[in-house]
């Protein structure tokens, strides 16, 4: 997953790695405790269950759900109206650039989105443009993605962008 993996690393499909690290979400609930959260890259939904004990995730769904209860819906054909009922995307993307790109270009024109990504991402040229639509970084650190709950080399942020141009506001780990 991270930019130090192994040649030989098989990635899974559709970048599918379960948000099962409850470090994931505990910096990021000051700014959506109560809120109303569409979850569109549910996967199984872990990360629907990290959120539910602080806000209320009224819409999920995914590409290739793991779960009977989370909607088969591709996140870049929602539409506003898909979304009535929610104030916020959170959500932890694909990574793979060819998928990431088309959601920053397509969820923060529905709502403000909160996404889960590698830290470093921020550095990379090709996000240039995307940073000036971003809100709030709020740092997280490493994260496991495994059951062996193994942390990984790399450290990750929840990134909110936003429909307009913006000043960016980082909150570091406390």
């Amino acid at each position: 997953m991270g930019k130090r993996t192994k040649q030989n690393f098989q990635r899974r499909d559709r970048d599918f790695y379960g948000t099962v690290d409850p470090d994931a979400v505990k910096p990021l609930i000051p700014f959506i405790k109560g809120l109303r959260i569409a979850e569109v890259c549910a996967g199984n939904g872990d990360l629907t269950d990290l959120l539910e004990p602080d806000c209320k995730v009224v819409w999920e769904s995914d590409l290739d759900p793991q779960s009977k209860h989370i909607l088969q819906k591709n996140a870049i054909f929602l539409h506003s109206g898909d979304l009535q009922d929610c104030d916020l995307i959170v959500t932890n993307p694909p990574y793979l650039w060819e998928m990431l790109k088309p959601l920053l270009d397509h969820l923060p024109t529905l709502r403000p989105t909160w996404l889960l990504l590698p830290a470093d991402c921020m550095h990379n040229k090709r996000m240039g443009s995307y940073m000036g639509k971003c809100s709030k970084i709020v740092s997280v650190g490493r994260l496991y993605w495994m059951g062996n709950k193994v942390k990984g080399v790399d450290n990750y942020a929840w990134f909110e962008f936003v429909d307009k141009e913006v000043d960016t506001v980082f909150y570091g780990r406390s």
